[in-house]
């Protein structure tokens, strides 16, 4: 009897195949005709980070690296502390740089971010997340990259936008999470400082 193991690749990466398609089954390109929008709207490109939840990620995020900085050090690995602390500063500036304006665009022919055109057919899935203190909708693509959009939204729009992308995409109650998701979750629960002012 032989034991058959999942591959190892599973575990971090779902498999196209099992993945929820569109609701859309006759979509053609060629036969979409004259564009009609939905709803358009611009919003920032990203939340800002801010209150308490921006102090929570700064805060994890550098006692991680003071550690890794650490542990790097006593193993005299220099270069590598150089590495990290490049890291570090790009992400500190990239998270201090204002958002930029996005505008949005639900249409017949899919979603339009600025000049970026997404058909439905290349769009799977959808649910709703907090990122920084605000809500966004995070959409699954078919595509390799982007493999999911990130869209703020204005929250009164947020039941013309729900009653949208149900009639052509499926909806996920809470965001589907892979072994890597979980893992990172639960590293950045051991080093958390709640802020106790």
């Amino acid at each position: 009897m032989k034991i058959k193991f999942p591959e190892f690749s599973s575990i971090f990466v779902k498999s196209p195949e099992k993945e929820i398609v569109n609701k859309i089954s006759d979509f053609e390109l060629e036969k979409l005709g004259e564009k009609k929008v939905f709803l358009a709207w611009e919003a920032l490109g990203r939340a800002e980070k801010s209150g308490e939840m921006g102090i929570k990620f700064t805060r994890t995020f550098t006692i991680i690296g003071v550690f890794v900085g650490l542990v790097l050090m006593i193993m005299q690995e220099f270069f590598l502390i150089l590495a990290v602390g490049s890291v570090i500063f790009v992400v500190q500036a990239l998270t201090k740089a204002t958002p930029e304006i996005v505008k949005y665009e639900f249409s017949n022919h899919g979603l339009l971010i600025n000049e970026t055109l997404y058909y439905w057919d290349q769009l799977k899935r959808y649910f709703f997340i907090l990122r920084d203190g605000g809500e966004a909708i995070a959409i699954d693509t078919t595509l390799g990259f982007p493999g999911r959009l990130f869209i703020s939204f204005i929250p009164k729009d947020k039941e013309e936008i729900k009653r949208i992308l149900d009639q052509r995409l499926f909806f996920l109650k809470e965001e589907p999470k892979t072994f890597l998701d979980t893992a990172y979750e639960k590293i950045l629960d051991k080093f958390d400082i709640q802020n106790k002012e």
